[in-house]
Parts: C-alpha cells; sequence; structure tokens
C-alpha cells in the first residue's frame, strides 16, 4: 500500500490508504471523499469503502447500494492484494449484526454514533475473541464477489 504521509497515531489511515488506492488502481484520481459523499465508483455503481471496525453512520443514511469491505487491512500489501468482499450494503449490515459487530458508542465530543466494534488487535496482529472468524466465514457466504474478483473482471459485476 502507499504511503500518503499520514501520521503514525491516525486511526483510520489504512482505510484512507486503501480508499485512495483503490481508486489509484483504476486510474482515478486518489483522493478521500468527503463525509457524506460517495467513496468509489465504477461501471456506473456507486460504493462505499469500509475498512476494519468504525462508525456506520454514513452508511446507515446513505443510498448507496454497495459496500467494499475489508475486515483487516494488510498494510505491506498492495491493494488488489487485500482480502475484501463486495457486498449489498444491506447485506452487510445483517452480517455484522448476526455477528454482534454492531454497537452504539459515544463519540469524544458526546454524541452517539452506531459502528462495528473492534475485532481485530493490531498491536498484536490477532483477532479479539470469536467474532472475527464467524464474520469472515459469514462475508465470504453473503459476498457478491470477493476483491480479488472484482479486480480480476477490472471492476465490474
Amino acid at each position: 500500500m502507499n504511503d500518503y504521509g499520514y501520521k503514525a497515531i491516525d486511526s483510520g489511515k489504512f482505510g484512507k490508504t486503501f480508499e485512495r488506492d483503490m481508486k489509484a488502481y483504476f486510474n482515478q484520481k486518489a483522493v478521500v471523499a468527503k463525509q457524506g459523499k460517495i467513496d468509489f465508483r465504477r461501471d456506473r455503481k456507486c460504493f462505499e469503502v469500509k475498512t476494519g471496525a468504525g462508525e456506520l453512520d454514513g452508511l446507515l443514511k446513505s443510498k448507496i447500494k454497495y459496500v467494499i469491505y475489508v475486515p483487516v487491512v494488510a498494510e505491506t500489501e498492495a491493494v488488489d492484494r487485500q482480502e475484501g468482499f463486495i457486498l449489498e450494503k444491506n447485506t452487510f449490515l445483517e452480517v455484522l449484526n448476526t455477528c454482534g459487530l454492531i454497537r452504539a458508542k459515544v463519540r469524544t465530543d458526546g454524541s452517539e454514533t452506531v459502528a462495528i466494534q473492534t475485532f481485530w488487535n493490531k498491536k498484536e496482529n490477532k483477532p479479539h475473541g470469536k467474532k472475527y472468524g464467524q464474520l469472515l466465514d459469514l462475508l465470504y457466504e453473503n459476498s457478491l464477489m470477493t476483491l480479488e474478483e472484482y479486480f480480476s473482471t477490472d471492476g465490474k459485476f
């Protein structure tokens, strides 16, 4: 993955890097979409790009139909070598809910949000408990295609 100069303490740097690399792979301008805007477009389809854990408010309010999801970004691997999935938005949310990974959370400013519960310990490079294995199984069973398949079809399905 590329190094875009994000600070080491930026908890979203891998997600931002993945989104930018995804766009660059398909010869698009490698920038992170603004909050509330479409993250990625390809073949007349709009996608929300999600990685790891994090907030779901934007996705819940969005009319976007598809999600590109990489549960754990492998920072030493190229974008087309990530273990990722293409899912319909509602299927993605159902998978997270089935795994018990959707939770309410309070932001640092005191406002409430809905987020994906953390399931991966980045420092130790291993999962927290058993939810990660269940998540992967359900992603493989319910995705429209894997990210690898998506790249092999030149971003079309």
